[in-house]
């Protein structure tokens, strides 16, 4: 038993280490390490129903699909992450952590609508960070909005990132009226679209559905295990550590970077914002949220001067995951 646990704090080690590196064949590592950790969904039948079904019929495809879908995600947002040095030195710790935090909890092995637009929330914050010291800005602002309405259309808490639009342009670019009537533009193409269809077809009813179904998963605390509530306090407390510790470093750094971590914090704080619109989905806010605390949660993990408390920390997270998939 001892020798078991050495083995797994040395893996652990060694997880950290390799994804320090700056190397391309570690977005191949992001993709086997995400099959990994899904593995077991592909046996056993997730423990939370969805209230909000989205499949293709088949468990194994649906899996399939969230797995390539998490994979992308995690490599497409350590390649921003590097684009604008929101960690200091080039690493892969960004996309470690966002697998680590889709797959933590086995209630989020599913396919499900939230997981789907992340990857427009992605592409949209990509073309809003762009923005930034860009004098021709009106296609990019254009392009932020609709993809940011594209992934409202497919989960509708997210349309409270207009918001973050808007005030991502004010603060990096000084904008004239045409960039916030642009952004507009832009957001409402797939939204007048996508009613325009069902109003054709005559399917409306497809739009009350869709405003009743943004709570995505049934959560209740109460029900939870020792080691799903052990899982949640560790999270929660990573978060908040690594929260603490940008805003205290949040200034170091060129100008740059200094606007762009504002805006991750500013994305997080929206992210939190999804729970006025979900119903309070608190897993469904986590999923949105993972996108930003990856960045921060790395933030802390590259730069604590204590390396053995990042390498327990980690390996605490992911013991209890472990254990919490077979208990």
């Amino acid at each position: 038993m001892i020798n078991i646990v050495a083995s797994f704090i040395d893996t652990t080690k060694m997880l950290i280490k390799v994804f320090k590196s700056n190397q391309n064949l570690i977005n191949g590592l992001v993709i086997l390490l995400t099959i990994f950790l899904w593995l077991p969904s592909f046996f056993t039948p997730p423990e939370n129903s969805l209230i909000a079904m989205v499949s293709t019929g088949f468990n194994w495809l649906d899996i399939s699909i969230a797995i390539l879908l998490i994979a992308a995600q995690a490599i497409y947002l350590n390649s921003i992450v590097n684009e604008y040095k929101l960690v200091e030195n080039n690493t892969h710790l960004t996309s470690l952590i966002f697998v680590i935090f889709n797959s933590c909890f086995f209630s989020l092995f599913v396919l499900n609508q939230v997981v789907i637009a992340n990857s427009f929330v992605l592409l949209g914050v990509h073309q809003l960070l762009r923005l930034y010291d860009n004098k021709s800005s009106y296609s990019l602002s254009f392009n932020a909005g609709f993809l940011l309405s594209i992934a409202t259309v497919i989960y509708l808490p997210n349309a409270i990132f207009l918001c973050l639009l808007w005030i991502g342009l004010i603060y990096m670019i000084s904008p004239s009226w045409r960039d916030l009537v642009i952004t507009l533009l832009g957001f409402s193409v797939p939204v007048v679209y996508f009613i325009s269809y069902h109003f054709i077809v005559g399917d409306l009813a497809v739009l009350e559905l869709i405003t009743h179904n943004s709570t995505v998963f049934s959560f209740e605390w109460d029900h939870l295990s020792v080691l799903h509530k052990l899982l949640l306090s560790l999270v929660v407390g990573i978060l908040l550590m690594a929260f603490f510790r940008l805003s205290v470093t949040i200034n170091s750094g060129g100008l740059r970077r200094h606007k762009m971590l504002k805006m991750i914090v500013l994305m997080s704080v929206f992210s939190l914002g999804s729970l006025l619109f979900n119903g309070l989905d608190y897993l469904a806010t986590f999923v949105i949220l993972t996108i930003p605390s990856s960045i921060v949660v790395a933030n802390l993990f590259q730069h604590m001067k204590k390396k053995w408390l990042a390498e327990l920390l980690f390996t605490f997270l992911l013991g209890v995951m472990l254990l919490d998939y077979f208990s």
